[in-house]
């Protein structure tokens, strides 16, 4: 008896899964078109095609429009469009030393002249 049991489970496990009948295989709705979206895509979309939204030319995510960067920023993590490190300005270019305060007679009383530069 057991033997019989163990044989019968041992065929049944070699056996293939029935196909769908037709009538299953008509009851399967179609999902439609792909649309592009929050829903289908982490990166950005640009034509209705899912990109990584890494590219300075394809910036985004979370499933928003591809935005190309300007010129002078990049495209970073997450998908947004930052500038370039500047040069800092003009070098060697030097710095007015009452960074554009007249210094008036009146004014002048009022500031103090302390390791080389006026504080008012």
């Amino acid at each position: 008896m057991r033997l019989a049991l163990g044989l019968g489970l041992l065929l049944t496990a070699c056996v293939e899964p029935a196909l769908p009948s037709d009538a299953e295989v008509a009851t399967v709705v179609d999902a439609g078109p792909y649309v592009c979206s929050p829903r289908t895509c982490t990166g950005c979309c640009l034509n209705n095609v899912c990109l990584g939204g890494n590219q300075d030319t394809a910036c985004g995510y979370d499933g928003r429009t591809c935005k190309a960067c300007g010129e002078g920023t990049r495209c970073e993590s997450p998908g947004a469009c930052y500038a370039l490190p500047g040069d800092g300005g003009a070098p060697n270019k030097p710095l007015p030393p009452d960074a554009g305060i007249y210094l008036s007679p009146q004014n002048l009383r009022k500031c103090q002249f302390f390791f080389g530069t006026w504080i008012c």
